[in-house]
């Protein structure tokens, strides 16, 4: 399968032992050939959380999606709210009266020689400022480094006007997992088209064939990439 396309109406619930009986949906895993990471949606109850500790050893990047959570017990994760937590790290969430929706990456770190692993970080999306690109419409927002050769992802907020794509046909290296965040429109992987709205997940592998061409209301997705690495 050189790619795969879930939307809300494919998902199916399943379960990790951190979450209890909290749903979670595994939009990718490296079951899924040849995807190098997880991603999930994990929908939190009122009053719900992790049941016991993250354990260490995967980098993890959560991203609030709905409502309000807390991440180990002083990082907030309101809509938009997002936490970075190195391999070394353990760690857990827990909701307060009202449900929250987390979507989660995880992946085993790849070191880089003379680099640093990188630290814990928090934030919130409005705080990294829209760049614009040099093609006009389509702006970028960076949630993580894409200048410090230890992170080994990037997650990107990008964002199109009505009628605005990718300028070309990309075709390189790096695997995604793309969840539309916001409008929707057309995405062409591998010489198939799809129609794409808020709530979709694509995962795209390395040398996927990939464009995008916003819908009438315009698009907003966050991407998923690995960085810095070549695969080895």
């Amino acid at each position: 399968m050189s790619h795969t396309v879930i939307r809300p109406g494919n998902h199916y619930a399943s379960r990790l032992p951190a979450f209890g009986d909290a749903p979670v949906v595994k939009l990718v895993t490296p079951r899924l050939a040849p995807a190098r990471f997880g991603e999930y949606l994990i929908a939190l109850p009122p009053g719900g959380g992790t049941v016991r500790p993250v354990a260490p050893g995967f980098e993890t990047f959560v991203y609030a999606l709905e409502g309000t959570a807390t991440l180990s017990g002083d990082v907030p994760l309101g809509a938009g709210a997002w936490a970075y937590r190195p391999a070394r790290d353990a760690w857990s969430v827990e909701t307060g009266d009202a449900p929250a929706l987390l979507l989660v990456v995880k992946r085993r770190h790849e070191y880089a020689p003379g680099f640093d692993v990188p630290a814990a970080r928090h934030g919130h999306r409005d705080d990294a400022p829209w760049q614009e690109t040099t093609l006009p419409g389509f702006r970028r927002r960076e949630l993580l480094p894409v200048d410090d050769p230890s992170f080994d992802f990037a997650m990107s907020l990008l964002a199109f006007e009505p009628g605005i794509g990718l300028p070309f046909t990309e075709i390189h290296d790096e695997e995604h997992g793309l969840y539309m965040t916001a409008g929707g429109g057309t995405y062409f992987l591998d010489g198939e088209e799809h129609e794409v709205a808020a709530g979709d997940f694509i995962y795209m592998p390395p040398y996927c064939p990939q464009g995008f061409s916003a819908a009438g209301d315009g698009a907003e997705y966050l991407l998923y990439k690995d960085t810095w690495r070549d695969g080895f």
